[in-house]
């Protein structure tokens, strides 16, 4: 299978024509015409998982987010990023990613998210187009805030949850954006939601929440857009008639600790 092949797929998916004009996402390196028979699936490429998909001989990498974001001015072995560009293009690796196109796309990251935390008719939070937006809102069944939290632990099997608002509340109402969803606050007060899930939440962004009577749970950057890579797996493996072997690196860059 080339690569291409697979790039045209997961296009077909998530199209470029939903790419962000600030994002910069796609074919990022190597060689199209590339034979793949296995490919490694990770939120972000960093050494780590470069040294992964060396060690299971992948020949290509599919992210979420982009390696190259930013324009290059050269690609040397004198920094971090250049120095890790110059070494995948050494191994001859194919690099994929699919970012904003698959936030927005339908059955990606955010509704990926609507489903495992249980969210029923699930909406765009955040229209940009017809049928598209940033993030979903739509209703659960009716429960206490306690238990709705532990839903959200165990959906998303993470150690720790940040809640900032008023936690006596019952829950019936939940908005979600995979990532960095600060932006959207006002939106899930708009939308009536009693808790709006995210990543990356600052101090003011809670402040605002909690003006507007709005929960807001910090579940991370990494636990709310990991979930998206099993169902990319599941895509690529129910697409192809050809058998590739894919494995899905599912730690977080960089690494973290809770004490």
């Amino acid at each position: 299978m080339r690569a291409i092949d697979i790039i045209n797929l997961m296009e077909e998916w998530a199209p470029r024509d939903l790419v962000e004009e600030w994002d910069n996402t796609g074919f990022q390196i190597g060689n199209s015409e590339r034979q793949v028979e296995k490919i490694l699936l990770a939120l972000d490429l960093d050494r780590e998982v470069f040294k992964r998909a060396k060690d299971i001989n992948a020949q290509m990498i599919i992210t979420h987010h982009p390696l190259i974001f930013n324009p290059l001015s050269s690609i040397t072995r004198l920094n971090y990023k250049e120095k890790l560009i110059y070494d995948i293009i050494k191994e001859d690796i194919v690099v994929y990613s699919a970012h904003t196109n698959l936030d927005l796309a339908k059955g990606g990251v955010n509704d990926r998210l609507a489903e495992i935390l249980g969210i029923q008719n699930p909406r765009p939070l955040s229209p940009v187009c017809e049928d598209f937006g940033y993030g979903r809102v739509g209703q659960v069944e009716k429960m206490s805030l306690e238990e709705y939290l532990n839903i959200v632990k165990r959906e998303l099997d993470t150690e720790y949850l940040i809640v900032y608002g008023n936690i006596n509340k019952n829950i019936e109402r939940v908005a979600v954006c995979g990532g960095s969803g600060s932006d959207f606050i006002k939106d899930a007060s708009k939308a009536d939601a009693d808790i709006y899930i995210t990543g990356d939440i600052k101090y003011h962004d809670a402040q605002f929440g909690n003006e507007l009577g709005l929960i807001l749970v910090d579940a991370g950057h990494f636990h709310t857009e990991k979930t998206i890579l099993p169902v990319i797996k599941k895509y690529i493996e129910r697409s192809l008639k050809e058998n590739l072997e894919i494995e899905i690196y599912n730690q977080s860059s960089p690494p973290y600790t809770v004490f």
